[in-house]
């Protein structure tokens, strides 16, 4: 199965894909879930009030395969990972997949997020960086705000990626805050026409304070948690080693998902300690499991001991986040 993924067998990766996906899901269309999750800013509650519990699982299910290609297809296009496999999109999925999924505002911020990454990188690969590449980066975080209000924590990423990228002018900076604040603004007039201001505002900022860690769950559910955290400090190690033989573009990319990998933390932090939220960590998880599985570049015999090794624990590591997806709720 590795082998398929590393020789570019698109075939074979799509059928794993959607294999693990409605292996997955398929207590959540089986069971949809009738109650709308909590922790969403009201434009995603107004998004989603008229949908059926069959019908917001399926286009949850659709957006995070949406999710994970356009996160692929962004990695493809800044030289990340190798052209022709699919192991982030499997592991975005895997993340994305763990518990009961269903339609979050997790789920629809991270689109968002992830525009947000993609105008940051694009700042590498043009000659002059354009205040609409700040701006995009910037609105597309606010959009994620106003749609689940807790990733108000990755403006701290933008942010320092922002200096990251030597954007130190007076003019980038004000923009970013244009930006940030433009989505805002279309939403609040919105409200302000319908007398609504001071209640959905009371709400946001309900939801943004609401800060508490809770220390829980069963054995199965700690065992999940810590496997998913150790595969994600195992691929920041991994990806820390290889930056030291690349160009500079390449380090200032992977520098700039690492501090989306800390905003993931402290997201995590508003609802809880353990066990994990995976959904909160799906880009980073799928970004650093993906560097532990991809071709480490070693030859002769070594190197077919270590892939008949590798091999073995990557289908170990599929079956585990799939048999306990069947034991354990996660989010």
């Amino acid at each position: 199965m590795l082998k398929s993924f590393r020789n570019n067998n698109i075939i074979v990766q799509i059928i794993t894909v959607l294999a693990v996906a409605g292996m997955m899901w398929g207590n959540s269309f089986a069971h949809p879930n009738a109650h709308m999750p909590s922790g969403g800013g009201s434009l995603f509650y107004w998004l989603t009030s008229a949908l059926s519990p069959l019908m917001a699982t399926i286009i949850a299910f659709v957006l995070m395969l949406v999710e994970g290609v356009l996160l692929t297809s962004i990695l493809y296009r800044h030289k990340l990972i190798g052209q022709g496999n699919l192991f982030p999109l499997l592991f975005f999925v895997i993340a994305f997949s763990s518990g009961r999924p269903t339609l979050t505002p997790i789920l629809l911020g991270t689109l968002f997020l992830i525009l947000a990454i993609e105008q940051l990188l694009l700042t590498t690969t043009l000659l002059s960086i354009g205040l609409d590449r700040t701006f995009g980066a910037a609105a597309c975080v606010g959009m994620a705000t106003i749609l689940c209000p807790t990733m108000v924590v990755f403006t701290i990423p933008v942010i320092i990626s922002m200096f990251n990228y030597s954007l130190y002018n007076w003019r980038d900076w004000a923009m970013f805050i244009l930006g940030f604040l433009a989505p805002w603004i279309l939403v609040e007039t919105y409200y302000w026409v319908n007398d609504e201001l001071f209640y959905r505002n009371y709400l946001l900022l309900y939801t943004i304070t609401d800060f508490h860690l809770r220390i829980g769950g069963s054995f199965l559910q700690w065992v999940v948690s810590i496997v998913f955290l150790l595969f994600i400090v195992w691929g920041i190690m991994k990806v820390v080693g290889m930056s030291r033989n690349r160009n500079i573009n390449f380090n200032k990319n992977v520098t700039t998902l690492l501090l989306f990998s800390i905003g993931s933390l402290l997201l995590a932090g508003y609802s809880q300690l353990f066990p994990v939220a995976t959904a909160n960590f799906a880009i980073p998880f799928a970004c650093c499991a993906t560097y532990i599985f991809m071709d480490n570049g070693t030859s002769g015999f070594s190197k077919q001991r270590n892939e008949l090794w590798l091999n073995l624990f990557f289908i170990a590591t599929i079956l585990f986040f799939v048999l306990t997806n069947w034991f354990v709720k996660l989010t």
